[in-house]
């Protein structure tokens, strides 16, 4: 438990710590601003411009003149922004667009003035690498092809087990390609696959996985999973496999301009690209043969910050700091979710089937109450939880969490909509009631308070799930209590057994 000066302390960071990042593309300018990146990766502001800085870029070798001067309108507003937030913490990186113009430095004399910044201009391999740290950010082990395509450049990034082993940026950019003369779509596959040629890294094993990060590849994968009806509408960590995924890219990749019009979900301003970035994907399918093609949204600007924050952090303080701010925020000032795992986590030691991660998670999650029925509670833990802001959990682990919670406020005779519990196996569900139930029941335990879970033990043997408790507080075995306790037993399919001690 946090102590008051660390608490007081919690509070400071948060007020001090607040990091602006500005990404400034070819195609696109954004603005992220997190609350502290150490406790969160998920930006409390997030605003993107379709600027086009680099139209044109490959003919010219300048900036487009349209694109720059509403590009430092934008990046006006960002500074007012920021200014008036009270946000000095601020890191701006440049890609494709201006490692190339020949005119960028009044441009980024311009920036870095409005700022008061130094702006790093970074070179295709360190875009690729930081690229690669952000998709490292969002998933928990990546393992295979980091492919981050933008308006002026692809970056390919080889990550075997966390390492990056090799990496490569190429001129291949959705603006790039839709502005040159000389590249249309029906020869944009040979144009690509001539560069993958030279990267010979890029044929020597197949990758497992293959991690997209970019606007429009992002933009692909919404409509994919809106076509698909896919119950989980976060587009971070959408899994497809390739053998489903292939007929889907290559009817994109075959629309024209009166049929691109149709595309619902989207933003107008990706739709022109989607042919473009189909065809690019479907030719790095091909080359690599991916068992599974996932989305990130976590890219290049979490890469940047994550190099510099996580450098001097373990894993392990990463994902405790994670836990401390979505209790922080859920308003358990005192930790008391820590109480509730260390109680509840020998019974669940050997569960294959919802880890203790998840359960962690479960105990920070369910702590919520807005004072309505158990029947809408639960409803709205479901839909909060399934929606909790970690780059790190899978649509899977989602819906493991968002059952649990599910059931920790109503009874397991209750079920949410069906197309959740489709996406588990029997083990699964079976495993996510039991959690739920267990919740419940340690909720009803410490409805006088929380501190009477380090003087109960809840332990299993044989065929038994004991609950321990000292003789002086028998008081709290009320008939709720026996009556969820109960309902865990029989769950975990044991036989219920109290026991008093002095």
């Amino acid at each position: 438990m946090k102590s008051l000066d660390q608490e007081i302390k919690y509070n400071i960071d948060l007020e001090t710590s607040k990091i602006s990042i500005i990404d400034i593309g070819s195609n696109s300018i954004r603005m992220l601003i997190y609350e502290n990146f150490n406790y969160s990766r998920v930006p409390f502001f997030n605003e993107k411009a379709v600027c086009e800085l680099g139209k044109n870029l490959d003919k010219s070798r300048k900036l487009n003149n349209k694109g720059k001067e509403y590009a430092l309108k934008v990046l006006k507003r960002f500074s007012e922004i920021l200014n008036v937030s009270k946000i000095k913490n601020v890191r701006i990186i440049a890609t494709a667009v201006l490692r190339e113009a020949i005119d960028a430095k009044d441009f980024i004399l311009e920036v870095e003035n409005l700022f008061n910044t130094k702006l790093k201009i970074l070179s295709g391999n360190e875009e690729a690498e930081y690229t690669a740290e952000g998709v490292k950010v969002g998933f928990k082990n990546v393992d295979g092809l980091v492919a981050d395509l933008g308006g002026g450049s692809l970056e390919l990034t080889k990550v075997e087990n966390n390492t990056i082993t090799d990496k490569t940026s190429l001129p291949i950019g959705v603006l790039r390609l839709m502005n040159n003369p000389l590249i249309k779509k029906r020869n944009l596959s040979k144009y690509v696959r001539k560069l993958f040629k030279d990267e010979k890294w890029l044929s020597k094993k197949t990758f497992n996985n293959l991690y997209l990060v970019g606007g429009t590849w992002r933009a692909l994968f919404k409509l994919h999973l809106f076509e698909n009806s896919h119950p989980v509408h976060i587009i971070h960590q959408y899994s497809v496999e390739r053998k489903q995924l292939q007929p889907f890219v290559n009817k994109i990749a075959s629309f024209n301009k009166s049929k691109l019009k149709t595309v619902e979900y989207i933003s107008k301003s990706r739709t022109p690209y989607l042919p473009y970035s189909s065809i690019i994907l479907d030719e790095i399918m091909n080359l690599i043969n991916p068992k599974n093609v996932l989305c990130s949204i976590s890219g290049i600007r979490e890469g940047a910050l994550a190099i510099e924050y996580f450098k001097d952090f373990s894993q392990n303080q990463i994902f405790n700091n994670s836990l401390n701010y979505l209790a922080f925020k859920r308003g358990d000032l005192a930790n008391n979710y820590k109480r509730y795992y260390d109680f509840l986590k020998p019974i669940f030691d050997d569960n294959d089937h919802f880890n203790n991660e998840l359960l962690n998670l479960s105990c920070v999650l369910s702590h919520m109450d807005w004072g309505l029925g158990a029947f809408q509670k639960a409803e709205l833990v479901f839909n909060e939880t399934l929606n909790t802001p970690l780059l790190r959990l899978n649509h899977t682990d989602r819906i493991k969490l968002a059952l649990s919670c599910y059931w920790r406020y109503c009874s397991i005779k209750y079920n949410p909509q069906i197309e959740y519990l489709k996406f588990l196996n029997n083990n699964e569900i079976y495993a996510c009631k039991q959690i739920g139930a267990a919740l419940r029941f340690a909720h009803t335990l410490t409805s006088i308070s929380t501190i009477f879970l380090e003087e109960f033990k809840l332990y299993k043997r044989g065929n038994s799930l004991f609950l321990k408790i000292p003789f002086d507080h028998q008081e709290i075995i009320s008939k709720q209590v026996t009556k969820r306790f109960k309902a865990l037993s029989r769950e975990m399919f044991l036989e219920p057994r109290v026991l008093y001690s002095k």
